[in-house]
């Protein structure tokens, strides 16, 4: 499945490829990058693996095809991934990007990717100083806890006048190679997977317009779900979305407790904003 990451910047993509990819997937996703290179003829891509297990054979022609096609349009591609097959393929794209370039980084280097992209020469300088939230994003599972932390990133985002996202990741189901490579055959019917994986982002989908709602607020929220594993996912949301700041929620000092060594601490670890974790004090709000 390509899956494709909302950005902060303008002409900055970020694409999540997963499982096995065919050509109906190509067929969904070239049309929306056409268009966004027709917006902005330059763009910079970023293109994550996350449980990539290879193409069909249409897949690797529909490929080939639109990167021949738009040689020119590409400024950089950064690859991120965690096997080393990836990384070769970001060796064998190199003599093809005329204008443009290519690299590769291990999952773990996620950061430096997006510094790549963005060319962030006064990163340093930067860091030094203490700047107003802009973007907020508050992972959420649609339990009280979340409830709570949204409502004190709402309070945070009216006093800084920043943007404020809700953000769900639906677990993906995943299918496995019987012989353990990118052209293997499928233990499980690949369509079976797909269905499944549909389902889980319709109803995450269909919670979140409910959660929303239940906030009871006219301050503006985007709310966004999109399908992955939960910790890498964050990560990547936040650095495409540029974000300053990511809430949690947390039951008490227990649940505190419970996430060090978590999820939290994961994006804290692999992201550059900083971290809220909100503990709900007592059972009534």
């Amino acid at each position: 499945m390509l899956q494709i990451i909302p950005v902060y910047e303008g002409n900055t993509i970020a694409v999540r490829a997963s499982g096995k990819l065919s050509h109906e997937d190509y067929q969904k996703f070239i049309p929306e990058l056409e268009k966004h290179i027709e917006e902005h003829e330059k763009i910079t891509l970023l293109f994550e693996f996350d449980n990539f297990t290879g193409w069909d054979l249409d897949a690797v022609k529909d490929d080939f095809k639109f990167g021949m096609k738009h040689l020119e349009n590409f400024e950089r591609i950064a690859m991120v991934g965690d096997k080393a097959w990836e990384r070769w393929m970001s060796f064998i794209a190199k003599p093809f990007l005329i204008a443009g370039k290519v690299k590769y980084f291990n999952r773990e280097n996620l950061q430096d990717a997006w510094d790549w992209l963005r060319e962030r020469e006064d990163l340093e300088k930067l860091a030094e100083q203490l700047q107003p939230y802009k973007n907020i994003v508050v992972a959420v599972d649609y339990s009280i806890y979340a409830k709570h932390a949204c409502k004190r990133a709402i309070e945070l985002a009216k006093h800084y006048k920043a943007s404020l996202t809700l953000l769900n990741v639906a677990l993906e189901y995943v299918p496995y190679s019987a012989y353990g490579d990118a052209m293997g055959a499928y233990l499980i019917d690949e369509a079976i997977i797909e269905e499944q994986n549909k389902a889980r982002m319709e109803a995450a989908e269909a919670q979140m317009k409910v959660f929303t709602d239940e906030l009871e607020t006219d301050y503006p929220i985007t709310s966004k779900v999109i399908c992955g594993e939960t910790k890498t996912s964050i990560v990547t949301f936040l650095e495409a979305q540029d974000a300053d700041l990511v809430v949690f929620g947390a039951r008490k000092k227990k649940g505190l407790n419970k996430l060090i060594g978590s999820i939290p601490q994961y994006v804290q670890s692999n992201s550059r904003c900083e971290m809220l974790i909100v503990p709900v004090q007592d059972l009534t709000f």
